[in-house]
């Protein structure tokens, strides 16, 4: 029979940015831990909301499935004192082993259970397999110890299956499970007894908490789409805020507040930046786009007067402060700050910021580089960007425009920063867009040149996102990007501005360099056109010049993608991949094809088509394809890798033939 599982697990708050992550993880890990006990379900569902994660578990059954796995244990040869406390551990004796590929194993059946034997057991996995970006222990007075890991110290968990409540003990957290929750911490402190999904959501709705964070998000955005267009305003929608505001609140209640006209005059930017970072206020504008003296707000209880003034008052203190600093700014030049840059370290091994734009202008080429490039990294050193670290780039670009610089400069000191990612969008100028290569090439020179890397998930100065911004810069601008140089050019130009500046780099610099920007454009185009890695490397190998144009492999790759969709092709593409499997890194001594002779059939029907391949029309592509079919033919029948090492030499010299071929074929699209 199935039933309903209800789980809710209630604690202090949990922060907003975590919230909408734990949603899918939560799903993710609680299928998991149900599946590897042996339970069968329909669906999970999971909510979470400031102080709690609800987990609904659909067409539950009541008992888990009789399960059955291959333990696998210590070697053979093991010590004997290894095996037994194998056998021991699972109680087993040593007529149960099985043997296997030098192995030991066990196969261990586990009888299925009822879903109240082994919910306490689900609850503890879950908690300890929670993957929160950051947690905590708190001290559990009824274990004299810590408490497991979780976001926030946990208050209570309820546990209700098929309507009725499942009592355990979690040890773990010193918590024994109910059929309760609590609604909203102001408005509705009290307890709340369920049954089930539906009587928990409607209750907690009554009492002032919306548990699914999607309805809270769209409930926010509506009404204060609504709230604004009664003034004839529009909601300026800012997805992140308004995921951080879903996050804050329990119930959400809009307000829409008053800016005072004296603060109207600065950058839209700043006024937006200072709401949003500060107050976590919306953005309202006019029909035309232009920011209105208006702004939106969420609060966790209704307000009052006194509150609403609270929030205005707030906001002129905020905004005085921006007024400020843009005065103080605006009466400096940004040359000035320039200057001050000699004091700002970007590396410890790789000098200043102020040296790094030296660099810069050892590869700039026109008079709107050379002026860009002297003013791109000025803002750093305002008050404004110091406030507001996410607006640099763009104060760059209102101070420039506000000391009269040409339209262009003022907009590559903005770009220099883009693209910042994969999804970012990329430069509009040309100008921008080299003085962006040049500053991120400049950082992916000098790190890998001083021998720092990435190492595993771990990359603080986030240089794959350098080295990716780089490869979406030269595939999309191509060879405008590089004006007639070639990469190398600019790598060793700025390999000798570190030399002059005292930084010694490595002498395999250039080639590490390009390795590593060639690793990310094959992940870029993997990810990009779904090709398979091995078609990318096939093209990627068939260039000899490591200084090739971005853009053409692109185009050579999108156009495999639209060739490998047609008939005939997936066979090849099947063919080849068995065929690099193969081969893999195995030593080929060079050899006559033609030459070679093959008593097994398949193989010598793979000869002929090989050598029919190589001296027919290599436009025929039905050439490709037969000699294909009787790649997989021979790789279904025939022992390649033969135990006679004369037969698998030459067993491996013609598949070796026939990946070449396609890596020439390939390379000639």
């Amino acid at each position: 029979m199935c039933q309903e599982l209800l789980l809710e697990f209630f604690s202090e708050e949990i922060p907003a940015r975590f919230q909408k992550k734990a949603i899918s993880d939560s799903k993710k890990i609680f299928a998991k831990i149900l599946k590897d006990y042996g339970a069968k379900f329909s669906d999970i569902e999971t909510y979470v909301s400031p102080r709690r994660i609800a987990v609904r578990v659909l067409s539950l059954e009541e008992k888990t499935q009789d399960m059955s796995e291959e333990k696998r244990g210590p070697k053979v040869s093991a010590p004997a004192n290894a095996i037994k406390g194998f056998l021991r551990s699972n109680n087993k004796v040593k007529t149960d082993l099985i043997e296997k590929g030098g192995y030991y194993y066990l196969n261990i059946e586990t009888k299925g259970q009822s879903i109240s034997e082994i919910i306490n057991d689900v609850i503890e996995d879950f908690i300890a397999q929670m993957p929160w970006q950051k947690s905590m222990r708190w001290y559990v007075e009824e274990e004299k110890s810590l408490s497991a890991f979780w976001v926030r110290p946990l208050r209570s968990i309820l546990c209700v299956f098929g309507g009725k409540v499942i009592e355990t003990y979690i040890k773990s957290v010193g918590i024994t499970t109910g059929n309760y929750t609590f609604g909203h911490r102001f408005l509705a402190p009290g307890k709340i007894i369920v049954t089930n999904f539906n009587d928990y959501m409607g209750k907690l709705e009554e009492s002032h908490v919306i548990v699914d964070f999607f309805k809270k998000r769209e409930y926010i955005d509506r009404e204060i789409t609504q709230k604004a267009g009664a003034m004839g305003l529009c909601l300026n929608l800012d997805q992140g805020l308004l995921d951080e505001v879903a996050g804050l609140v329990e119930y959400p209640f809009i307000h829409i507040g008053a800016i005072k006209e004296e603060f109207m005059s600065l950058p839209p930017v700043v006024l937006s930046t200072s709401m949003k970072v500060h107050q976590k206020y919306f953005t309202l504008t006019y029909p035309d786009s232009v920011i209105a003296p208006f702004f939106a707000t969420v609060t966790n209880v209704p307000g009052t007067e006194v509150m609403y003034e609270g929030l205005e008052r707030v906001l002129r203190a905020r905004l005085s402060d921006a007024v400020f600093f843009y005065k103080e700014d605006t009466d400096v030049t940004l040359e000035a700050f320039a200057q001050r840059l000699s004091n700002v370290v970007f590396h410890e091994k790789l000098g200043s910021i102020a040296q790094k734009v030296d660099r810069m202008m050892s590869i700039a080429d026109s008079r709107e580089e050379h002026r860009a490039i002297a003013l791109c990294k000025a803002d750093l050193m305002t008050q404004m960007v110091g406030e507001f670290p996410e607006l640099q780039g763009v104060m760059g670009e209102i101070y420039a425009q506000v000391q009269g610089e040409e339209p262009e400069v003022c907009q590559a000191i903005r770009e220099h920063y883009k693209p910042n990612g994969a999804n970012d969008s990329l430069p509009i100028t040309k100008t921008g867009a080299r003085v962006a290569f040049f500053d991120k090439l400049d950082t992916l020179v000098g790190f890998l040149g001083v021998g720092i890397y990435p190492t595993g998930s771990k990359d603080p100065f986030a240089l794959r996102r350098s080295a990716l911004c780089v490869v979406r810069l030269l595939c999309d601008f191509g060879g405008n990007l590089l004006d007639g140089e070639k990469l190398s050019w600019y790598i060793e130009t700025l390999m000798n501005s570190y030399s002059e500046q005292g930084v010694a780099l490595e002498d395999n610099t250039p080639e590490e360099v390009k390795k590593f920007l060639v690793d990310r454009l094959k992940i870029y185009m993997s990810d990009k056109f779904g090709v398979e890695m091995q078609i990318i490397e096939a093209v990627v190998s068939s260039l000899s010049d490591t200084d090739f144009d971005y853009r053409s492999v692109i185009e050579k790759v999108q156009r495999l993608h639209d060739l490998f969709q047609l008939g005939g092709y997936q066979i090849v593409k099947e063919a080849y991949k068995r065929a690099v499997g193969v081969v893999g890194d195995a030593v080929v001594a060079q050899c006559t094809v033609e030459n070679l002779k093959f008593a097994n059939e398949d193989m010598e029907k793979l000869h002929s088509d090989v050598v029919r391949l190589r001296s027919g029309d290599k436009e025929n592509f039905n050439l490709f394809v037969d000699a294909s079919n009787s790649v997989l033919r021979a790789c279904d029948n025939v022992l390649i890798n033969d135990p006679d090492a004369t037969i698998k030499e030459k067993n491996l010299q013609l598949l070796k033939a026939y990946v070449d071929e396609v890596n020439t074929y390939l390379g000639n699209i």
